[in-house]
């Protein structure tokens, strides 16, 4: 189920109400079971057999958890069950996102001719992994008391975060869901709740999704785009993640603000880093935290100096690649992020002293350059791409990216009308180059919607601006689609 379809503006009203309702006549635990039962219908919605993947899933961790937290319990038992939960979670990954990949490679450099299974990659399986991954290590540490089976099964299914994240940690959610204060309507986190829903709301509807059309007629077109449409199709996409991503990250937080469960800021506005470590510590900083803790610091982190910190770097941000797709321009992706990572780190000193607005333009532009091959749909696309923006030669964007972005408006259709098709043409090229202007100023300059949500500045200004918002991204609901991070 999409956060950005009507399905789920009338299931989010309905489970809250029945959640708070059994909350009201003291059932925490009836109302406990109708949360996990509305969030595995919300994953299985369209798929039923997620849930029973999800279910399975859940039900082996916890029963690892309940082995390691035995008080009897040897320090090789909990070992046992530790490795075992790892090989489990990591075995279910491989075989649903990296299997076929695997295959094609041994057949691409073996000359080997096993057949594809054309496994469908369930929602959602990277962040719960990862999560439940978390869970296991810190169960083995016993940095924890042992939970009941209710509590870990709404920790890990929880949806607003069970899809697309945020990553989070049992001690950031389940403390919440056991506090007594928290199963009663606050009407101060309703408020802000909305206010982040309507936000990430419109990100994804009016934003994210426009500049996906830009973009994808940019790369239908890739042979006969010129030097600017070139480079406006990689700045849509640049904006597409970000707005999409934001989007997500903006719902997430609003929807668990309905429920009183706080969850942790996933997204700060990247687009502002002076570095790229900076960029890593705002773009999805759920992830760059279980990475750091649960990979980076176990390979010894920076503590064996400047060359082993490098090579850890450089594994970290392969796999964070990998862990993306299972496919090689995602593992260059973050090869390319690893590198970066490397020379920031070893020239960190110099380059500290450089000025700001020269950093940032230097790593927006690493950015939107790594970003090509993220969204590219073979190896060899983004040097295409690359060779157009240098010698595409001159001209206008390209008129099916205008088309992506204007046909169907009432403005145009008005304007038609007025002006010519001719005049018509250079107004449509200044709206396109000017929203791919106002999307890099929306990224670079205003604050996100932490900080607008977090300053409780209500105005009836601001509400009333929230509620034209929401009204025109519901009119756009038409042309729904999946957020990226769904397909991670």
């Amino acid at each position: 189920m999409l956060f950005n379809s009507y399905i789920f503006l009338a299931f989010l009203p309905i489970t809250w109400a029945v959640y708070f309702l059994f909350n009201h006549f003291n059932k925490f635990r009836i109302a406990q079971v109708t949360l996990i039962v509305a969030s595995f219908v919300f994953y299985g919605y369209g798929n039923y057999r997620l849930c029973l993947l999800l279910a399975f899933s859940i039900t082996v961790n916890y029963l690892l958890h309940l082995g390691m937290m035995r008080e009897r319990s040897s320090d090789g038992f909990r070992r046992f069950f530790l490795i075992l939960g790892i090989l489990i979670n990591l075995g279910l990954l491989f075989y649903f996102k990296y299997f076929d990949f695997t295959l094609q490679n041994l057949n691409r450099f073996f000359g080997t001719d096993f057949v594809m299974r054309n496994i469908a990659l369930p929602l959602g399986i990277s962040f719960y992994t990862f999560q439940q991954i978390s869970f296991i290590v810190d169960s083995y540490q016993r940095k924890m008391e042992k939970y009941g089976f209710p509590d870990y099964s709404l920790f890990v299914s929880f949806f607003p975060q069970l899809i697309a994240g945020p990553i989070v940690l049992h001690q950031e959610i389940i403390p919440q869901f056991q506090n007594p204060e928290k199963r009663k309507v606050n009407y101060d986190n309703l408020l802000s709740g909305a206010e982040y829903f309507i936000m990430g709301f419109a990100k994804k509807v009016l934003l994210a999704d426009s500049f996906a059309r830009i973009c994808d007629a940019g790369y239908e077109n890739l042979s006969a785009l010129n030097s600017l449409s070139a480079v406006c199709t990689i700045l849509a996409f640049t904006l597409e993640i970000y707005f999409d991503f934001s989007g997500y990250c903006d719902m997430a937080l609003g929807i668990g603000r309905f429920f009183n469960i706080y969850l942790p800021i996933n997204f700060n506005s990247p687009y502002k880093a002076l570095n790229i470590s900076d960029f890593w510590k705002r773009w999805h900083m759920t992830l760059t935290r279980f990475l750091t803790t649960y990979i980076y610091i176990p390979l010894g982190g920076s503590r064996r100096g400047m060359v082993r910190t490098c090579v850890n770097v450089m594994i970290v941000f392969t796999l964070s690649g990998l862990w993306h797709g299972a496919d090689w321009t995602f593992v260059l992706w973050g090869m390319l992020h690893g590198v970066a990572m490397v020379i920031y780190r070893v020239g960190k000193k110099v380059f500290d002293r450089l000025p700001a607005w020269f950093m940032w333009l230097c790593t927006f532009l690493f950015v939107n350059a790594a970003w090509v091959f993220f969204r590219a749909d073979f190896f060899m696309q983004p040097w295409h791409l690359f060779g157009r923006v240098l010698n595409g030669g001159t001209g206008g964007i390209h008129p099916a990216m205008l088309a992506a972005l204007c046909d169907n408006t009432i403005w145009k259709l008005t304007l038609e009308r007025v002006v010519g098709s001719s005049a018509l043409q250079y107004i449509c090229q200044a709206v396109t180059a000017l929203g791919v202007g106002l999307g890099v100023f929306i990224c670079v300059k205003l604050p996100s919607a932490h900080e607008l949500v977090e300053k409780r500045n209500r105005s009836t200004g601001w509400f009333v601006f929230l509620s034209i918002l929401f009204v025109w991204s519901f009119t756009w609901l038409s042309q729904v689609s999946k957020f990226i991070y769904f397909n991670f």
